[in-house]
């Protein structure tokens, strides 16, 4: 237990460290093309606490991107490398906007239905790179990222020819119905039910990997396939309900979104949270409460940088800059990791 106590605390230095790192680079830009660099990092900084609406915006935009993580964070557990998230998040929202333009009920049996549905869909359509990586050892990466195209076109070809609106300008579906829709619980945001549900989310994932077998599972086969496998756990089903849970919580998190901040499916294009996802779970070390936070670091960062732009002379894309040098020494602490394990691995020995 101190052993991992002093691991914990290890990997927060380094993540805090990283951070540190990206905000004095980003501030050196800053002073480089601004005219008011020490106003405009003030901003970036400070902005979200100043009002509560900024603040509701941090939880809105942190919503999406928590579910993606939490979805990614499972599959790297598990040492699979899968971003199917993005095409998931895609063909879950259509079942969305399927089910909640239609009348099925009341206020919570029209949105749990529709929230369940998109879920479940979301979990099947996850298990077809899982299966073929369990039954072919295909490589998720590849069929995860052609899935994510396929599915684009499949759900973009029936939002035109079966969803659309007609009586609207450009690519939209008809309106969700109102008893669809979640219900806010902080007036004068967006924040929803959806944020309860994502606590409790986080906290059931939380559970699993620390309580169950199944959790002890996925850690000992990201560890070491191999000695999975000859401990007698089946590589073919943790596969393939690593990647049902995966997709099940990218489908919920799409469907969430939607039922919270759109009025109608407006999306002619991937949303890009499949990929954002891929950026929590490395920011929060694959843990469920890390990918919390840094879902809400994120979001922050995100946040601030818009009204950064809008108060100064420095364009939005400049959190750009905070991501990429976050993902640069995310990425790079992995790589160490990576070749260090390989190297314990050749040797007989593994230092996790």
């Amino acid at each position: 237990m101190k052993k991992l106590n002093l691991k914990a605390k290890n990997e927060i230095i380094q993540i805090l460290t990283a951070i540190g790192i990206a905000l004095v680079i980003t501030l050196l830009v800053l002073l480089g093309t601004s005219e008011e660099p020490f106003y405009a990092f003030s901003k970036l900084l400070t902005a979200p606490l100043t009002r509560m609406r900024y603040f509701g915006n941090v939880i809105e935009l942190m919503i999406p991107l928590a579910f993606a993580g939490l979805s990614a964070s499972l599959l790297f557990r598990s040492g699979l490398f899968n971003m199917g998230g993005e095409g998931i998040f895609y063909i879950s929202g259509i079942i969305t906007t399927i089910l909640a333009t239609r009348s099925l009920g009341n206020g919570f049996f029209h949105s749990f239905l529709v929230i369940l549905a998109a879920s479940l869909f979301g979990g099947l359509i996850a298990c077809i790179s899982g299966f073929f990586k369990a039954k072919y050892d295909a490589n998720e990466l590849v069929t995860s990222l052609m899935l994510n195209t396929i599915l684009f076109g499949i759900g973009f070809y029936i939002l035109k020819t079966r969803l659309k609106d007609m009586s609207v300008t450009g690519v939209a579906s008809a309106p969700f119905l109102d008893t669809a829709k979640l219900t806010v619980i902080i007036p004068k945001t967006n924040i929803t039910t959806g944020f309860i549900l994502l606590l409790l989310l986080t906290g059931t994932i939380w559970f699993i990997y620390k309580k169950t077998k199944l959790g002890y599972m996925i850690k000992m086969t990201g560890i070491n396939k191999d000695f999975a496998k000859y401990s007698g756990m089946s590589f073919f089903a943790l596969t393939m309900i690593v990647h049902f849970m995966s997709g099940f919580i990218a489908g919920m998190g799409s469907s969430v979104h939607l039922l919270s901040m759109y009025d109608r499916f407006t999306w002619s294009a991937l949303p890009g949270y499949g990929f954002d996802g891929c950026l929590v779970a490395m920011l929060g070390k694959n843990h469920p409460i890390g990918a919390f936070v840094a879902a809400f670091g994120l979001s922050y960062l995100r946040t601030g940088s818009d009204i950064m732009a809008r108060s100064t002379d420095v364009p939005v894309e400049m959190v750009a800059i905070v991501e990429m040098v976050l993902v640069l020494l995310i990425t790079a602490d992995f790589i160490v990791k990576y070749l260090k394990r390989k190297k314990a691995l050749a040797g007989g020995t593994v230092n996790e």
